[in-house]
């Protein structure tokens, strides 16, 4: 709890105004919800996130393949780091770009011919 200095009167604060001009409604007419492009991006976006997870279960579990992708990546040897995330088996090889903090991972997913899904996982190593 805050104490008043006992030579000065604590300041009075007003409430808080009211506003009494109402606001406008509006009634927009929306289009019939259609679930399928989302429900589909969403299955999608789950088969994204397996992928991911067999990538950082491996960089967690394996000592020899954490330390062969960190000194690909710092010699920004890009085709040695390709090489090493396709000897995990992933349905999706993802997009890598790294910088001296650490590695990002693109995961993304076509629906047709739609960009429908994105996953980026960023990991440090700094």
């Amino acid at each position: 709890m805050y104490r008043y200095h006992p030579f000065y009167p604590p300041t009075q604060r007003p409430y808080p105004p009211i506003y009494t001009r109402a606001q406008p409604s509006y009634n927009r007419n929306y289009p019939p919800v259609e679930t399928k492009t989302f429900m589909s991006s969403a299955g999608k976006t789950l088969s994204l996130m397996e992928d991911a997870q067999k990538v950082l279960q491996r960089i967690k579990s394996s000592d020899d393949f954490s330390s062969k992708f960190m000194r690909a990546a710092q010699q920004s040897n890009l085709p040695e780091v390709h090489k090493l995330l396709q000897t995990i088996g992933t349905k999706v090889q993802p997009v890598v770009s790294f910088n001296p903090d650490g590695v990002r991972l693109v995961f993304d997913e076509k629906l047709g011919q739609v960009d429908c899904c994105h996953l980026i996982v960023i990991v440090r190593w700094m």
